[in-house]
């Protein structure tokens, strides 16, 4: 096939399939995501409330919303169409898609944007995937083993304290990658806005905002120079 061809066949055939498949891939994820939590809320009668709703999803739209309009945009460039789809229905873009499929283009030097690194990242990310999925059921599968050999109190300490350790470790790394003067801003405005008699369904949203807001000013103004005046 001659370039002009490959061209047509990309343009005309490749991109629109690309999209078809994955926009009904993504559609039919968010279904099933979802479902779950219609079931429980609309069969078995656990429906929490408008309230809790809108508190969980402000608590995260606060401080990852910005995120749903920046990544597709800054990660498209490098994944190209069919990267994006899957990354963006795999997940961990930033730590671990991103970084293979840069490494699969640097390997056969290929250009970012142009079709030969469009096909080394969607073959990059598609065998991330299959060896995240493998590493994950058998991390799973070989923990439960051995929590259910475990002695009682242990497993439970595991169960209990799992998650909080989790998130300590998540804060820790963010506080150290921060500076100190926003690792401290956002701190106080949390603290403050708790604080504060803001509606507890607000109060995460509320905190969120507040901290960027802060550390968004505080940075411009260390970034602006004073003016020398003239002698």
């Amino acid at each position: 096939m001659t370039d002009q061809s490959i061209d047509s066949f990309y343009r005309g055939e490749f991109i629109p399939r690309a999209h078809r498949i994955g926009r009904s891939t993504v559609l039919v994820a968010m279904v099933l995501c979802v479902l779950p939590a219609l079931y429980l809320s609309f069969v078995l009668g656990a429906y929490p409330g408008i309230g809790p709703i809108m508190q969980g999803f402000l608590a995260i739209a606060a401080f990852v919303g910005i995120m749903w309009v920046v990544e597709p945009i800054s990660y498209f460039p490098v994944l190209g169409v069919c990267g994006t789809y899957m990354s963006f229905l795999s997940g961990n873009i930033g730590n671990m898609r991103m970084p293979v499929a840069i490494s699969c283009q640097s390997a056969i030097q290929a250009e970012t944007g142009t079709r030969r690194a469009e096909v080394a990242a969607v073959l990059g990310i598609a065998v991330s995937v299959i060896v995240n999925l493998v590493f994950l059921i058998a991390v799973v599968l070989i923990g439960g083993a051995l929590i259910a050999v475990l002695p009682t109190p242990v497993a439970d300490a595991i169960k209990n304290y799992t998650l909080p350790a989790l998130y300590g470790a998540v804060l820790v790394m963010f506080v150290n990658s921060a500076t100190r003067r926003n690792a401290m801003t956002g701190l106080l405005a949390g603290l403050a806005v708790f604080l504060s008699p803001i509606s507890e369904i607000y109060g995460s949203a509320a905190a969120g905002i507040l901290a960027i807001i802060l550390a968004v000013l505080l940075n411009m103004g260390c970034q602006k120079k004073p003016v020398e005046t003239a002698a």
